[in-house]
């Protein structure tokens, strides 16, 4: 019986994704077009969530901001909030807590159903895994629709929002599945160019999301409205994926493929095994110093993501604050360009830097000193044209996680990746408890001193990741350099 394209095995999409080749100079538009087309599976999933996502991230922010305003004072103070400096400091303090409130719900639970999604993915169908964080999302979506519509509902309820989507994973959990999936399919040759391509699917859903969520607040006035559109790119998400994203699994024998369909199967995926694996994945022995590369990665990686996370958590705060006194569709305007600049410079400079043979561990300390500066300028800024050129001045800094998940897929075995990626996303889970945690406690606390201070710390932060992936780079080099060097000196011998 011929086998369909949903039971195709990671092998045989491997061979069909490398197969691609750049086009002949002499290709039409359309050939080109066709070609790039042809090589699609899950980058439109990771693009719409994201879009989503982003387009949830300020709005949800604004409805906080309003939703703790309309709960101490009444409307006319909310009105002209920054015409008093007690109901200002009130809001953003009590403000800061609900977004902390809000991480934590979200977080928490998706550490768990991570690692089981990772484990599924590797044991199972790397497809399956895709829907879960969508659903959540539209189960948050309706809270949000339904807080904006009733005054009467507290602010409270945006915990409830972020619990379901904890539960289904959260966004995290998008990310770890399209990467297992992305790794699944791809050779260790075209994997650099195939993350870094998915990372900018997230920069570009990070782009378009903010200038649509500002567009249709501005226009409809209505934070209702914009959830609507926000879950129906989630129902869009889940369609695609039902429909248009084949399976991948993994090659097995007889004897393993009946062992995971038998009985024991549902023993096997609900058991603490899962934790269990996917921390010998990254702490196990292995050759050539892969371990240690995996340590330092992750060091790296969560140093970053909490970076990332708290600034993001405050940047919203810290805009509404004075000098700046921005609304929210400046907000939304000024979120947009940063991730577009960053999505811009990731899509046209990665096949560059392939063709360039850049190490990864180098394009990531550009990345690095690029976010780090563009932290510092933000720290000092007090008009919007300052702010408005941190993102050309960070704009490099989307080559930083691209590159570190690149050389971690590169440490492990193929049938490990969804392991991998699942511990990977519990550390984002963690960073963005984390980052939210120390964000938004120093930030209340510092604001009356320098309103920029966390921004300055988390400039200082990245240091350490900057000196540990430079070691890395070294290290990694001068290892390629006595392994070329030992199979040439073999070579002459036999010849």
């Amino acid at each position: 019986m011929e086998r369909s394209v949903s039971d195709a095995s990671s092998t045989d999409l491997v061979t069909s994704v490398d197969s691609f080749t750049p086009s002949t100079p002499s290709a039409s538009p359309l050939e080109k077009f066709k070609k790039a087309l042809s090589i699609v599976t899950v980058e439109p999933v990771l693009f719409m969530y994201m879009l989503a996502t982003f387009m949830q991230y300020s709005v949800f922010q604004d409805l906080v901001y309003q939703k703790t305003c309309q709960n101490n004072f009444n409307s006319s103070v909310c009105h002209n909030l920054n015409n008093n400096s007690y109901a200002l400091d009130v809001v953003q303090e009590q403000a800061s807590h609900w977004i902390l409130g809000s991480t934590a719900a979200l977080t928490i639970p998706s550490i768990i159903v991570a690692n089981y999604l990772g484990s599924y993915s590797d044991l199972y169908d790397r497809k399956w895994p895709l829907l879960f964080p969508a659903c959540g999302m539209v189960l948050a979506s309706i809270v949000y629709i339904l807080m904006s519509l009733y005054d009467s509902i507290p602010v409270s309820m945006i915990v409830l929002a972020s619990f379901f989507s904890g539960i289904f994973g959260g966004f995290v959990s998008c990310i770890m599945s399209v990467m297992s999936y992305i790794s699944a399919i791809s050779s260790e040759e075209s994997r650099s160019l195939r993350v870094a391509m998915l990372e900018a699917m997230t920069f570009c859903g990070g782009t378009i999301g903010p200038f649509i969520g500002g567009a249709l607040l501005g226009s409809t006035g209505s934070h209702a409205a914009v959830f609507l559109v926000i879950m129906a790119f989630y129902v869009l998400v889940i369609l695609y994926v039902i429909f248009l994203v084949p399976s991948v699994k993994d090659d097995r024998s007889a004897d393993e493929q009946l062992l995971l369909t038998s009985d024991n199967c549902c023993r096997k995926l609900f058991s603490c095994h899962h934790f269990q694996s996917s921390l010998q994945t990254c702490f196990k022995p292995r050759p050539n110093s892969r371990r240690r590369n995996l340590l330092l990665l992750i060091t790296c990686a969560l140093i970053t993501m909490t970076v990332t996370a708290g600034e993001m958590d405050v940047a919203y705060l810290f805009t509404k604050d004075d000098p700046l006194n921005w609304s929210y569709e400046t907000y939304s305007y000024y979120f947009g360009l940063k991730f577009g600049v960053g999505a811009l410079s990731l899509i046209a400079l990665s096949p560059v830097v392939r063709r360039l043979n850049f190490q990864e561990a180098f394009t990531c300390c550009i990345g690095l000193v690029s976010k780090a500066a563009g932290l510092i300028l933000h720290g000092f800024a007090t008009t919007t044209v300052m702010m408005f050129c941190v993102p050309f001045l960070s704009m490099f800094n989307t080559f930083c996680l691209p590159s570190i998940r690149s050389l971690l897929s590169k440490q492990v075995e193929p049938n490990e990746l969804g392991k991998l990626f699942a511990f990977v996303a519990s550390i984002e889970n963690i960073c963005t408890l984390l980052g939210s945690i120390v964000f938004n406690v120093l930030y209340p606390l510092t604001r009356s001193i320098f309103r920029g201070f966390t921004f300055e710390l988390a400039a200082a932060l990245l240091v350490i990741p900057l000196i540990l992936m430079s070691y890395l780079g070294y290290q990694m080099k001068k290892e390629l350099y006595y392994v070329s060097t030992a199979e040439a000196r073999r070579s002459d011998t036999s010849a």
